[in-house]
Formats: C-alpha cells, structure tokens, sequence
C-alpha cells in the first residue's frame, strides 16, 4: 500500500492509541479514557491522558498532544514518514516508498463537490418524504407499520426518493451540478442505449449512509412496491463511498458511545433502526455485504467483543460461520466476538415488528463465545464413531487454530479444544454404567422425565408423518420447551404446506440434511418404543398409533394449561388483595377440578 491518506486511515482503524502507547507507558482505565505518568517528564501524579474515542493523547504537565503517529515521532524520535511505516509494520502492511500525492487540488476539489450533492440530495430525500407523509396515506402507513416515527425519521436523516425516475437528477441539475459529478456521487444510471439519466434510486425509503466524520457519502434504498426489481439497492462505489469500509448506524451509535456496554452487529438498515427503536442504540450493520475486516476492526475500537446477530436463514448461518474463521488470524487478548442465533426465517427486524421482545431478549442474552461457536460448527449433527472421523476432526481444529497469530490466544484455543475432545470421546463410563445404562445417559436431554412426552409427540410425527393428515392442528400448536424440537417441528411444517403428504424417507432425509442429524438420531432410536410401545405396530394401525399419539397430547396440554393457571395464580400472589385473593380461589378450584 503507498504512503497517503488511505494508508493512515488503516491504521487508525487496525490500532487504538492506547494499544501503541501502553507499551511505552502504564495506563489506567478513568471512565472512558486513560492516565499515566507523562513519557515527556519526570512527573510522580499522572497527568497523561489517552482518549481512544477521540484518537489522541494529551500530556498535561508539557503541552504535547496529538495521534498515535505523534506518538512516535515524539518518543522514538523518527519523522513523519517513518513513523507511518513503523506502525504499519506493526499491523503486517507492506509499504511502497512511493508517496501518494496529497496535495491533488483536482481530486480534492472533486470530493467536496461530491459531499455538497450527496448533501444536497440528502435534504432532497428528507424534504420529499415530509411532504408525502401529510399528503400520502400509503406512505404515511407504511411508517406507521415500520414503527418509523418522527424521531427515528429525524435521528437516522430517512427520507424518500420519488416515483418520477429522473425528478433527484432535474432537481441537482436545477443546483448547477454537472452530470458527470451527479454521476460520480452515484445518483444517476446512464443508459448505455440512448445516453438518457436516470435516478439510481425511484420511489424508495432513502437510507443515508455517512463515514467516520459525519459526512454523507452514500445511500441505500429499500422499495416501496413489491414488484420492483430489487428489494434494496445501494449507492456504487465512489470517490467517497467503499461499503467494505463503513458500517450502517455509526452516526447514531458515535453519540452513545460514552453508554455502550455491549455492541450488536445485524444484517440490515431495517434490523438497525428496529433495535434502536427499542433501546438498542449501540447496533451496526454492513452495507449490504459480508462483513469485512476493517468493519471488524472499527468495531473493536469502540468494543472489545461484538455480538453477530445474523438472520435466522441458511445464508446468515453461513454468513456468521464465514465471519468466525475471517477473525481469527486478528484475535488478540481481550478481543474477540460473540454470536446469537435466532429462529429459523427471523432476524431481528421480524422479531421486534411481531412484538416478541422477550424471546428476542432472550435470545441476546444468551449469546455464544466464538469458540463455543467453532466447536459447534466443527461438531453438530455429526458422528465420530471411528478413529479415522474422529482424527478428521482433529485435523479440522489443527487447521483453525493455525490461523490465529497470537501465541497466547492460540495456546489457550489448543487448551480449550482438547478439553472438549476429551470431554465429548471420554470412555470412562465404560467401567462403571452397563451398555444400556449408558445408551441412557447419552440419550438424557431427550428422555429425561421432562422431556419424554415432547420426544413421543414430535418422534412419532419423524416415523410415521402421514400422521399429521390427522393430527396436524394438534402437532403444529404444540410450544415445545425444547428449543431444536421447534425448530424442527417449523421445518416439519415448511414440508407439510409444500407437499401435505410426506413420505418417510423424503421427511428423514429433508430433516438430516438440514442439520439435525444427531438430534433426530436420538429421537427415533429404538428407546422411544420402551415409552410409546403403540410405535412398533408393523402392521401401519394408523387408529392405534393416532390413538396412541393423542393420549400423549392430551396429557401435555394439560400440563401446559396447568403451567399457565401457575403462572396466573403467581401474578395474583404478587400483588395480593381481595379482588385478587377471589381469583386465586377460582384458579385452585379450576385447577383441582381438572388437573388433579
């Protein structure tokens, strides 16, 4: 990389000042800064502060003040140029000798031609969506139904590109800017047919995007009508725009920062707004691509362990798993990331609109560590009944543990991974449990006493699934408390909207392909018939089975109505008066009558 503007930012972006100075100086933590004794003189009361969010360090008792490369021109006596070239050695770029001409009064006046139109489009956008929102039901509902509110409005700049598709062109036109710059914001499409412009973004919700500074440098834009070609489309890249390198809802997230105590990464422009609009104000996204090492990186330095909340699809499984193993070769003491995984088909934009806030809350809560998250990737539905698997998986752990760079994180990873390869290959019950027992313990967050109605309900449905043309009403309303059960009971019900008459093999093979193997190996092996002996009817009794099958479902229902008079009559106890004493006698004598 050569020696420039660009270079510099990548350093900033890769080092906190406080990283580079603590080596040279003890620092500590005050509230969101740092103190130490000043490198500049001979001081006993520390009067040296660093600010991370600010970038810069100030020496109080001297007057010296400035960034991470100030630093070390001032302490390692080096100029400006070597300076650069230390720190980014530091951080494993190769520099080019060669400077990057910065003084390109051309290029310079460029940009600042392209912040005024991308500024004035801006103003455009918001101006337009005030307009239509008196003016246009459609629009104003559509708010409404977005919980997009005033102030949301005000504090993420939204606004709204209209229907006409040359109206943002007429108007910059209108400002005096020339269709070429107009075009190098991103704003217009040329037809390479006939020459005519076109607005880049027609009849769509604007989503401003800024940089690090607070300029706006780009937009994305989500349709209004369904039959629109792309759901959502962003501004190309420019001058000013590179979506690697920004992350959506900085500039809101930039005003919090003295406040965050944790930092969620999201899939999209909605996901961001929506957990904004409920507290979570310390919440990014990309740009409308995976997720990159520089946004990692800026991440870090508000944030020494992110949690990534991607979709609940295939691709954001993938997207998260791709992001573990893009991380690790940057892993460092202190930092790393977590992850949470939502429901099949839900992101956090999904969750919050259907007002499950305490599932999702939950959810957040229970977040995973990433090597947690590795071992699970490397491990779930899968069987290492020989030596031959289970020295494959070995080698897999090798070759993700070789990727992290320092010592002291991938030693720690190497002890981490070989605990739970012995935990999860230990032999040890062998000498003390018989074979069967054993099959037992293995088996036991299935067949616990908790657990074995909801593996009869959902086991028989995996062996026989013709059963759902006559249980299915009954099948699909049951919340099982075993959160994988719902997850596959929802692919079951995918299946059975497509098809209604699933075969048992076509059932297997869809649900072992999606990832359950393990799970749906322990539920139909041959222990499910020591609880539901009406399963082993060869003969297909489907009255037997279904009446079989119901009883189970009689008994679960009522235990599930029983818990909920449990929790009613709790309430009433916590706030106990006589209105309230009444209801609980209700509730106990409804509940004696029925349940006991």
């Amino acid at each position: 990389m050569k020696l420039g503007r660009e270079l510099i930012e990548e350093i900033k972006l890769r080092l906190k000042v406080s990283d580079v100075i603590s080596k040279k100086v003890k620092l500590k933590p005050r509230g969101k800064e740092f103190v130490g004794l000043s490198p500049f003189s001979n001081e006993k009361t520390p009067s040296f502060t660093v600010s991370d969010e600010k970038g810069f360090f100030h020496c109080f008792s001297t007057g010296e003040h400035g960034s991470i490369f100030d630093f070390i021109m001032k302490t390692e006596n080096l100029n400006f140029k070597d300076a650069v070239k230390r720190l980014a050695k530091e951080v494993g770029i190769t520099v080019e000798d060669s400077f990057y001409q910065k003084k390109d009064s051309a290029k310079i006046n460029k940009i600042k031609i392209l912040k005024t139109i991308l500024q004035e489009a801006c103003k455009w956008y918001q101006d337009n969506l005030i307009r239509e929102l008196k003016c246009n039901s459609s629009i104003r509902d559509l708010f409404i139904k977005r919980n997009f509110s005033s102030k949301i409005i005000s504090d993420f700049y939204l606004g709204l590109a209209p229907k006409a598709k040359d109206s943002t062109y007429s108007f910059l036109r209108s400002k005096n800017f020339t269709t070429q710059d107009i075009l190098d914001a991103g704003l217009i499409i040329v037809s390479e047919r006939d020459g005519k412009k076109y607005d880049r973004f027609s009849n769509r919700v604007i989503f401003p995007i800024f940089d690090y500074y607070s300029n706006i440098v780009g937009f994305g834009g989500k349709a209004i009508n369904t039959n629109q070609l792309a759901k959502y489309i962003n501004s190309p890249s420019t001058l000013l725009y590179k979506k690697g390198d920004l992350l959506f809802g900085w500039e809101q997230c930039r005003k919090e920062l003295k406040k965050i105590s944790t930092l969620f990464i999201v899939e999209g422009y909605t996901d961001v707004i929506s957990m904004y609009n409920i507290g979570f104000k310390n919440t990014l996204a990309p740009l409308g691509t995976a997720l990159t090492e520089k946004q990692l990186f800026k991440c870090w330095q508000i944030f020494n362990e992110p949690t990534i909340c991607m979709d609940g699809d295939v691709a954001g499984t993938k997207a998260a798993e791709r992001i573990s193993e893009l991380i690790l070769p940057h892993l460092k003491p202190g930092y790393s990331i977590n992850f949470v995984k939502l429901p099949i088909d839900e992101d956090p934009d999904s969750l919050i609109l259907s007002k499950k806030l305490i599932k999702l809350n939950n959810l957040l809560k229970n977040k995973v560590s990433l090597i947690d998250f590795l071992w699970n990737k490397l491990t779930f539905g899968k069987n290492y009944n020989t030596p031959e698997k289970k020295a494959a998986l070995e080698e897999e752990i090798d070759s993700l543990v070789s990727k992290i760079k320092n010592f002291k994180v991938r030693k720690n990873y190497i002890n981490f991974f070989k605990q739970k390869f012995f935990e999860k290959f230990s032999f040890k019950l062998n000498n003390n449990l018989k074979s069967e027992n054993k099959l037992n313990l293995e088996n036991k967050n299935i067949i616990d006493a908790n657990k074995i109605i909801e593996r009869v309900l959902i086991g028989s449905v995996i062996l026989f699934p013709n059963l759902l043309n006559l249980i299915n009403k009954k099948f699909f309303s049951i919340n099982f408390e075993t959160n994988s059960f719902n997850e596959i009971k929802s692919l079951i019900l995918k299946l059975y909207n497509s098809k209604k008459t699933i075969e048992n093999s076509y059932l297997r093979t869809k649900l072992l392909s999606s990832g359950y193997q393990e799970i749906i190996d322990k539920l139909i092996d041959k222990t499910i018939f020591v609880h539901a002996p009406f399963l082993k009817n060869l003969s297909n009794d489907f009255d037997k089975i279904v009446k079989g099958w119901s009883e189970y479902w009689e008994i679960y229902n009522k235990k599930a109505i029983f818990r909920e008079l449990r929790k009613k009559a709790d309430e009433l106890l916590d706030d106990l008066n006589e209105e309230n004493y009444s209801k609980l006698k209700n509730l106990q004598s409804t509940a004696r009558k029925n349940y006991f």
